[in-house]
C-alpha cells in the first residue's frame, strides 16, 4: 500500500512539473469561399499559434512529425493548410480559381481568418515563402515570428533565376508552352512508388511521394500547377519589395537550410542576415525537404527558438 502511494504521489508530481503534452494532431476541411481546404493542426488554441506553410509539389504532410513533437513538448498552437490543387484540398478548374500566388495568398488569409487566427508566427518553405511574405506585407503587425526553411526571397539562392536570359526568367516573361509541356509529361509520367523504380533524392519518403502523385494526377491540377510556376516571376519582381519589408521589422528570425538542396543553394540562407541581422541561421546535412527527412532536428532547433522568444512571439 505504501509503495503505490508512493508511485501515486509521483505520477502526480510529474503531471505537474512536466509540459503540458496534446494529444497529436486532428484534421479536417474548411470551408472558404466555396472551396473545401484540408488542414492539420494540434495545441491550445489559447498558445501563441505557429502557421505552417508549405512547398511545392507537397502538402500540409510534409509538417506533421515537426508539428506532433512541438504539441507535445512546447505551448504553442500550430496549423498547416493545403493549397488548393494541393494535398487533400479541392481542385477548382482553372475557370473558377485564379492560380497565381496573389490569389494562394488571399485563400490563406481567409483560411486563418476562418479559423480565427489573426496573430502568428509563420514558418514557411519553397512556395510558402512567396506566400507567407504576402501576408507579411499585407499586415505586418500581425507577424510574430520568421522561420524560413529552403525558400527564397534574395537571388543569391536561386542560381537557376539569375540569368535574365535563362530559360525561366524567360519563360516568366512570355510563356513558354513547351516548358509546360514537359513539366506535364514529367508529371504524367510519375508512377506508384516501388523498388524497380524507386528514386528519392530529396527524401521525402514514399508516403510524401504518393500523396504527392496522386494529387498532381487528379483532373486539371498538372495545368493549374502550370499557372501557378508560370506566376512564380511576379515573386522575383516582388524579391526587392520583401527585402525592405524584411528590413523593416523587428521580430525573431530563423532560417534552416538543407545544404543539399540543388535548387535553392546554401547562399539563400545566409543573405537573410543582410536584411534581418538577428537572424538564427543553421545549415543542414539535409535536403530540399528537411522536415521530412530530418524532423527532430527541425522541430529541436524550432522549439528552442520558440523558448528564447518565448515573450516576443505572443
Amino acid at each position: 500500500m505504501k509503495s503505490a502511494l508512493i508511485l501515486l504521489v509521483s505520477l502526480l508530481l510529474a503531471m505537474a512539473t512536466s509540459p503540458a503534452r496534446a494529444d497529436g494532431l486532428h484534421d479536417g476541411w474548411q470551408q472558404v469561399g466555396g472551396l473545401h481546404l484540408f488542414y492539420r493542426e494540434g495545441g491550445n488554441p489559447s498558445d501563441p499559434a505557429l502557421v505552417f506553410l508549405h512547398g511545392n509539389p507537397l502538402s500540409s504532410l510534409m509538417y506533421v512529425k515537426v508539428m506532433e513533437d512541438l504539441v507535445a513538448t512546447r505551448h504553442v498552437h500550430v496549423i498547416a493548410v493545403d493549397y488548393p490543387s494541393f494535398g487533400y484540398s479541392d481542385t477548382p478548374g482553372r475557370d473558377a480559381y485564379r492560380y497565381t500566388f496573389d490569389h494562394l495568398a488571399d485563400t490563406v488569409s481567409a483560411f486563418l481568418a476562418a479559423r480565427g487566427i489573426h496573430r502568428y508566427g509563420l514558418y514557411m518553405q519553397d512556395y510558402g515563402v512567396p506566400i507567407g511574405f504576402r501576408l507579411i506585407d499585407r499586415q505586418p503587425s500581425a507577424v510574430t515570428s520568421i522561420i524560413v526553411q529552403n525558400g527564397v526571397i534574395h537571388l543569391d539562392g536561386f542560381p537557376y533565376a539569375r540569368d535574365p536570359q535563362g530559360e525561366l526568367r524567360r519563360h516568366w516573361d512570355s510563356r513558354n508552352e513547351a516548358v509546360d509541356a514537359r513539366r506535364a509529361a514529367y508529371a504524367r509520367s510519375l508512377g506508384y512508388p516501388q523498388a524497380d523504380r524507386w528514386e528519392d533524392e530529396d527524401h521525402m519518403g514514399p508516403d510524401a511521394m504518393l500523396q504527392m502523385i496522386a494529387a498532381e494526377q487528379r483532373p486539371g491540377v498538372i495545368d493549374a500547377r502550370n499557372d501557378l510556376w508560370f506566376d512564380y516571376g511576379s515573386n522575383v519582381k516582388r524579391y526587392p519589395q520583401w527585402q525592405t519589408l524584411l528590413r523593416s521589422l523587428h521580430v525573431p528570425v530563423l532560417v534552416l537550410w538543407g545544404k543539399r538542396d540543388q535548387f535553392f543553394t546554401t547562399p539563400g540562407a545566409e543573405v537573410y542576415r543582410r536584411d534581418a541581422p538577428q537572424a538564427e541561421v543553421h545549415i543542414l546535412d539535409s535536403t530540399h525537404f528537411a522536415t521530412l527527412d530530418q524532423p527532430d532536428e527541425v522541430a529541436r532547433l524550432v522549439g528552442q527558438f520558440l523558448d528564447r522568444h518565448a515573450g516576443e512571439t505572443r
